[in-house]
């Protein structure tokens, strides 16, 4: 049975050939550990805390194994609060594999995320913050990075604790009404307390409000190519991408099976899926790949649904209305040599195929991977259609879905204790619901019973961190 007393470690650095590698030991045990390997001995017991040294690290039996610097880091000022080494040897995947061999004699390897589950436990990182290394780590646009450090250094925590505090403060003048009702106490001034009730909910709507663009910054925006056979689905794909990812090709079917990419767009990742023609198929495989396709519809966050000049393809009816954007594809066939605006495509596709014109949707979004800019207009309104700002809130920000489920419950518990103080339903009541309402900032901030929840997180992590 493992458990946080064990000493652990494990690489902190990427696998594969570079100049160093790092690997972490941490622990009441860590010291210990180190010096019955590190040469000289002496230098490295004798030192002071968030120092480096240089020296030779042995095995276990006395083997030299390589000449390593070495920094010594004394509890509770190190990551995870715990005495921590961490030495740093050339990065020969082998050697790192023989250090580690090494080291398993004497200690266990880390569990995904343990070093910053040992930080939270020993208080040196809330539970956002801990959460926010593993966002840093896996952000894929600058968004999503910038979001994850501006958490890290607190500030989603700051506001937190404030909220909190204020909602605590209404909650005692209650629970003080409650326990001294019977003694000749001044009341609580209901209209007073009804305005700090109004301003605390203010606060906590104002935070949701300005985090409506926060799933996307984390997650990443889901996008589905759809259409016809041979309407530009994949070359409009290799275009986002500005390289030949997917196969191109005049014959119908070419495309199987979905492809699926990650780019930036004005620092928000974009997950592009390019899809299967949607067609009546025979063929077996083909008809695979369509039913993934449906799949992906009901799951995206936009559908891109792409037809050439002289082309009519409608999906209305499978998914929202709001989440589809019409593109018109290879508009350079039409003459035009720049982007048209959207009257000038409307009277050009008025003009050359008015039969279809007429059954086309009324908003078109011109696209050609031929001219320079040829993409613009899809992107930009790919930002307007989900509001997403082109700058982040300066303040907090909300960008996990646990975050915002519970700042949610918390709002939903102070508008009650609002109901509760108008319908004169009684002090106790009103307490409650403020109860609640704490509860679910504490559980962000894993300051409350998380322990559920703990497993969970940090098994997202990877090890190492």
């Amino acid at each position: 049975m493992q458990s946080f007393g064990d000493t652990i470690c494990a690489p902190i650095t990427p696998a594969g050939e570079a100049a160093s590698s790092l690997i972490r030991i941490s622990g009441a045990g860590a010291f210990e550990i180190a010096e019955s390997r590190f040469k000289p001995t002496t230098k490295l017991r004798n030192s002071d805390s968030h120092r480096i040294i240089f020296g030779i690290w042995n095995d276990k039996a006395g083997i030299a194994l390589d000449e390593i610097l070495i920094y010594k880091f004394i509890a509770p000022h190190s990551y995870t609060g715990e005495d921590v080494i961490e030495l740093s040897c050339h990065g020969n995947p082998r050697l790192v594999s023989q250090i580690m061999e090494d080291l398993l004699l004497d200690c266990r390897m880390a569990l995904p995320g343990e070093f910053t589950q040992r930080a939270y436990l020993n208080g040196k990182l809330d539970l956002i913050r801990a959460e926010a290394v593993n966002d840093l780590i896996t952000a894929s646009g600058s968004k999503a990075a910038s979001s994850a450090l501006s958490q890290l250094r607190g500030t989603l925590t700051g506001f937190l604790e404030t909220l909190l505090k204020d909602i605590q403060t209404c909650r005692i003048k209650i629970e003080l009404a409650i326990d001294f009702s019977d003694q000749d106490l001044p009341q609580i001034d209901l209209d007073a307390f009804a305005t700090e009730l109004d301003t605390i909910i203010g606060k906590a709507e104002k935070l949701v409000e300005e985090s409506r663009s926060g799933r996307y910054v984390r997650e990443g925006i889901k996008i589905c190519l759809v259409g016809p056979p041979n309407a530009g689905k994949s070359s409009l794909f290799n275009a986002f991408l500005r390289e030949n990812r997917a196969l191109v090709s005049p014959h119908p079917g070419t495309t199987r099976d979905y492809l699926e990419e990650s780019v930036s767009l004005a620092g928000y990742s974009l997950v592009i899926y390019d899809t299967a023609g949607l067609r009546d198929a025979s063929d077996e495989v083909e008809r695979m790949g369509i039913d993934r396709t449906r799949e992906l519809l009901n799951s995206a966050d936009l559908v891109l649904v792409l037809q050439e000049p002289g082309q009519s393809f409608r999906i209305d009816g499978l998914i929202d209305s709001q989440r589809i954007l019409n593109i018109i594809t290879k508009i350079d066939s039409l003459g035009f040599t720049v982007l048209p605006a959207p009257a000038d495509l409307a009277g050009k596709l008025k003009e050359q195929f008015p039969a279809i014109y007429a059954v086309l949707p009324d908003e078109l979004i011109p696209s050609s991977v031929m001219m320079d800019g040829g993409l613009s207009a899809i992107s930009a309104e790919i930002l307007k259609r989900l509001e997403l700002p082109r700058e982040l809130p300066e303040g907090p920000m909300l960008t996990n879905s646990r975050h915002l489920a519970a700042i949610r419950r918390s709002i939903s518990a102070l508008h009650k204790a609002r109901e509760a103080m108008q319908g004169n339903l009684g002090y106790e009541f009103i307490a409650f619901d403020l109860i609640e309402a704490s509860s679910a900032i504490n559980e962000i901030l894993g300051t409350g019973s998380v322990d559920d929840l703990l497993g969970s997180i940090f098994s997202d992590f990877c090890i190492g961190k």
